[in-house]
């Protein structure tokens, strides 16, 4: 998963989702039951589930059987290495160099959101702190126990409890308060909330980690109010609890006694010998978290996601249907993108190449679509940033199923043909996909890497497509042997056909 803006906040959604599905179902099943330990190990579990799943990539095999039970491609996909954008060097800003406005925006305003957070964190932690060396300190076994006169004590924190010195500690009232504040420390129930503390500051838009988080404060109020009472008479255990009116000026990483959710803790203490065992409530749970595994493992399910086998090199070079490619012919205009030694400039073979492509695709039931027929910037634009933006709303305005963005090197640059993708792009595996098929088909005429090539700068053109995207390099035009194959006219339409073809052999290998 990439830390681009796009990734994260497609990461954030699906996570979202899942924390919004485990955490309904919670609220249907398990909540307000006496099974407290099975409840905090379902609550702190799903936190896990909601930040893993969308981090799993599932082999193709086992996320399309466990969705619809399907084949396979035949075709093994490339390997992925990092590499760099050298094309940008030649000519200033170019396409890795310009990031949308909302992105940049949106990165501002999630990290100072987090920092906000993470202010507030340290700043509860330091008053924490602060009891340590303002009250004396007494050793109790494996706890310490702090007299004070704080607001909202008795409170526990980690191995300590701070106690109210106004409150008897051995009176039966004081006992049971005691016992109660032990378990927090016993269970280390402090550690939960440090933990959930710490994801709700870096995973702060999901709204399920503040339920989460108050309810497994809750949980834990439930589990140690069932040790506090400890054979003694339930009711008056219930009396204790609204003994004194409720303080709530104390940080939310502590454990007081007088918790705000008194109400349900006097309904759970009632609940106690409740024959109730909820199994199948909990038992349930498992086939609900195999099928976010699938769903959400390694991507949200679409259409390009669902492989299907006999996708070999003998299937028909016809699409079953018709299908929206749009060709990206790179630069032009102001724009010359990289140019060769010899002075000739990248964008006119980029644009011979789309044209190519064009003229060709009807012969492969291809529709396509340019970003530029001629030697200007895409759309009639006035700048290289307005161009860029251009190219990708236009993709996504005509709901293309595919996006190809053709260039090519020049001096710094490796020889021979290469496939870029991003990792920022939503449709990165299906990405990742068709650029393998290409690759097999453009290797049959020309000298073609076998790595697809994630861009460390995350090309905006793929990143910001809403559909698959790669963007093929179509040589090294500073060196002589690939200047001359790309810039023959016989040649351009062999690599116009082989990227019809490798086009069409991905299409037809998804499932209709």
């Amino acid at each position: 998963m990439s830390l681009t803006v796009t990734g994260l906040l497609v990461y954030l959604v699906k996570s979202s989702l899942i924390a919004g599905l485990l955490y309904g179902y919670y609220r249907i099943f398990l909540r307000n039951r006496v099974f407290h330990l099975y409840n905090r190990c379902y609550l702190l579990g799903m936190v896990v589930a909601a930040l893993v799943l969308p981090l799993i990539h599932l082999p193709s095999g086992f996320s399309t059987w466990a969705i619809n039970p399907a084949p396979t491609l035949s075709g093994a996909l490339h390997t992925i290495t990092a590499g760099d954008w050298k094309e940008a060097d030649a000519r200033g800003p170019g396409i890795t160099a310009v990031a949308t406005d909302w992105q940049g925006w949106v990165a501002v305003l999630y990290f100072l959101a987090a920092g906000l957070l993470l202010s507030i964190f340290f700043r509860q932690l330091f008053y924490i702190g602060r009891l340590f060396t303002k009250y004396p300190r007494e050793k109790m076994g494996e706890l310490d126990l702090y007299m004070t006169k704080e607001p909202g004590s008795p409170f526990s924190f980690l191995k300590n409890i701070f106690w109210n010195d106004q409150l008897d500690i051995d009176c039966s009232r004081g006992q049971q308060i005691f016992r109660h504040e032990y378990y927090h420390v016993r269970q280390r129930h402090t550690l939960d909330l440090l933990l959930m503390r710490s994801v709700m500051i870096f995973f702060w838009p999901n709204p399920f980690l503040y339920l989460i988080y108050r309810e497994l404060k809750t949980i834990h109020e439930f589990q140690a109010d069932r040790h506090a009472l400890s054979g003694g008479d339930r009711y008056e255990y219930a009396e204790l609890l609204v003994w004194q009116t409720i303080d709530s000026r104390h940080p939310s990483l502590l454990h007081p006694f007088f918790h705000s959710s008194i109400q349900r803790r006097i309904t759970m203490i009632t609940q106690l010998k409740s024959t109730r065992p909820g199994l199948t409530g909990r038992v349930m749970v498992l086939p609900l978290l195999f099928l976010l595994l699938c769903a959400f493992a390694g991507g949200l399910r679409t259409k390009h996601d669902l492989p299907r086998m006999n996708a070999d090199v003998s299937s028909p070079m016809t699409a079953r249907k018709s299908i929206t490619v749009v060709i990206d012919a790179g630069h032009g205009g102001i724009d010359p993108g990289a140019i060769a030694s010899t002075g000739i400039p990248e964008k006119g073979i980029n644009l011979a190449l789309a044209l190519r492509v064009k003229k060709l695709s009807a012969e492969y039931n291809v529709h396509v679509l340019l970003t530029r027929d001629n030697d200007q910037l895409a759309g009639g634009k006035k700048s290289i940033r307005e161009s860029l933006r251009y190219r990708t709303e236009m993709a996504n305005k005509n709901k293309a199923d595919l996006f190809v963005s053709l260039h090519t090197d020049a001096d710094g640059g490796t020889s021979g043909f290469h496939i870029y993708v991003s990792p920022g792009n939503a449709y990165y595996s299906q990405s990742v996909r068709l650029g393998s098929t290409l690759i097999d088909q453009l290797k049959l005429n020309y000298a073609t890497g076998q790595d697809l090539i994630e861009s460390k700068q995350h090309l905006l053109v793929l990143r910001e497509s809403a559909m698959p995207a790669v963007l093929i390099l179509c040589g090294n035009i500073s060196d002589q042997k690939d200047l001359a194959y790309v810039g023959n006219a016989a040649n351009q339409e062999t690599i116009a056909r082989s990227i019809l073809k490798g086009i069409v052999r991905y299409e037809n290998s998804l499932e209709k």
